[in-house]
C-alpha cells in the first residue's frame, strides 16, 4: 500500500541494501525509486543490463564514474547527470581514487524490491583486470 503522508528520511536512515541507500521505495510511491548508491574506488559496478520498462538514471554527487552505455565509455564527474532509457545496455565502474556518490532513480519503481531479492544486477564487484 502507498503511504498517502509525506515521507521524511533523515541523513543516513534510508534503508540500506549493500552500497544502496534507498530514500523512496516502492512502499512510499510506485512512480520511482530514489536512493544514494556509493561506490570504493577501483570497484565495478552491476553486470552490463538493460530495463525492459524503466528509465534508469544518475547524479554524479562526488568522484568520477565511468559509465558504459551502448559499448560508448562516457566518464561523469561531478554534476553529470545520464539518463538510460528502457533497454538500452549499460553499466558503470569506479575506476579513480575516490569514492563515487550519486543518486540513482528508477521509474518506474520496483527496483528496490528486485534488489532485496537479488534478482538485480549484482554490483559493488571487483575489477576482473
Amino acid at each position: 500500500m502507498v503511504n498517502q503522508r509525506a515521507i521524511v528520511v533523515p541523513p543516513g536512515e534510508g534503508h540500506r541494501v549493500g552500497n544502496v541507500e534507498f530514500l523512496a521505495r516502492s512502499a512510499d510511491t510506485p512512480r520511482f525509486n530514489l536512493a544514494l548508491i556509493t561506490l570504493q574506488p577501483h570497484r565495478e559496478g552491476p553486470e552490463q543490463h538493460a530495463h525492459a520498462a524503466e528509465d534508469d538514471s544518475f547524479y554524479v554527487l562526488e568522484g568520477e564514474l565511468t559509465f558504459t552505455v551502448d559499448d560508448d565509455e562516457v566518464v561523469a564527474g561531478p554534476g553529470t547527470f545520464v539518463l538510460v532509457p528502457p533497454g538500452v545496455p549499460h553499466t558503470f565502474a569506479n575506476r579513480g581514487e575516490a569514492v563515487v556518490r550519486m543518486v540513482n532513480i528508477h521509474a518506474p519503481a520496483g527496483f528496490d524490491r528486485r534488489l532485496e531479492r537479488g534478482t538485480a544486477p549484482p554490483s559493488s564487484k571487483p575489477p576482473t583486470s
